[in-house]
């Protein structure tokens, strides 16, 4: 399993519309084979946005990234576009 972070500072002018685009990307997420799909807000850097969720593989991972990079819609409302939506996935680290 596979933890996916993507990070991204939305433009204050286009914030409405990119919470609109927000409220359904759960949905859009699990459709895409992601699980346990939460967003949130920085409480010290307003605007600032993570989205976290689980994937089962590296595959879901590439896949969901280029389907995400490729949403002009949603990236047009990023300070700075699709060049500062950041996608990372980090896989678990055995200890001992």
């Amino acid at each position: 399993m596979l933890t996916v972070f993507i990070e991204y500072k939305l433009d204050t002018e286009k914030r409405s519309h990119a919470l609109q685009l927000l409220a359904s990307m759960a949905e859009r997420m699990e459709a895409l084979g992601a699980h346990q799909y939460r967003l949130m807000e920085g409480l010290d850097q307003p605007g600032l946005f993570v989205e976290t969720f689980e994937v089962e593989t590296v595959q879901i991972y590439e896949d969901i990234k280029a389907n995400r990079l490729a949403d002009q819609d949603f990236c047009d409302c990023i300070s700075g576009g699709a060049t500062k939506l950041h996608v990372w996935a980090f896989r678990p680290v055995e200890l001992g």
